[in-house]
């Protein structure tokens, strides 16, 4: 009888570590599916540019919707990873990206010409040098799927 209890308890163990692991695949499978959304929405814009300023880099007056198109996806992205909804790994190579396409001229001129509190996340981003909008620890981002 003793055996008997203790292969049931094993087996309800490993049935419970199951669905744990079940339970945080689907919370990372379900971060990198919203993730793709951002993905897409960025190549939509990327698509949409001139020829003159995807081989030059130079926006012309026609690209600036696209222009603040990426600076509203950047602020959502931002937003989303402030909120817990980017895994790390994601949020690793978004903010070097970001980084990197905001500090050039047509991005960084077209930031300048707003209102200090247009894309206030975007700012403080490009301000800290990346630095995570999510304040949590690590404990909390592997139980969520980050």
């Amino acid at each position: 009888m003793v055996i008997f209890t203790f292969v049931v308890q094993g087996v309800t163990a490993l049935a419970i570590i199951f669905a744990a692991w079940q339970l945080l695949f689907h919370g990372w499978q379900m971060h990198r599916e919203f993730e793709q959304l951002y993905v897409s929405r960025y190549w939509v814009l990327m698509d949409q540019r001139s020829a003159h300023f995807a081989i030059t880099g130079h926006a012309r007056k026609r690209d600036r919707p696209i222009v603040r198109g990426y600076l509203q996806l950047c602020e959502d992205e931002i937003d989303l990873r402030r909120l817990g909804r980017v895994t790390d790994n994601t949020w690793g190579f978004w903010t070097v990206a970001t980084l990197d396409q905001v500090a050039a001229p047509a991005y960084s001129k077209e930031l300048a010409t707003l209102r200090r509190d247009d894309y206030h996340l975007l700012r403080e981003l490009i301000r800290t040098e990346g630095a995570d909008p999510l304040r949590r620890n690590w404990w909390w981002r592997k139980t969520h799927g980050l």
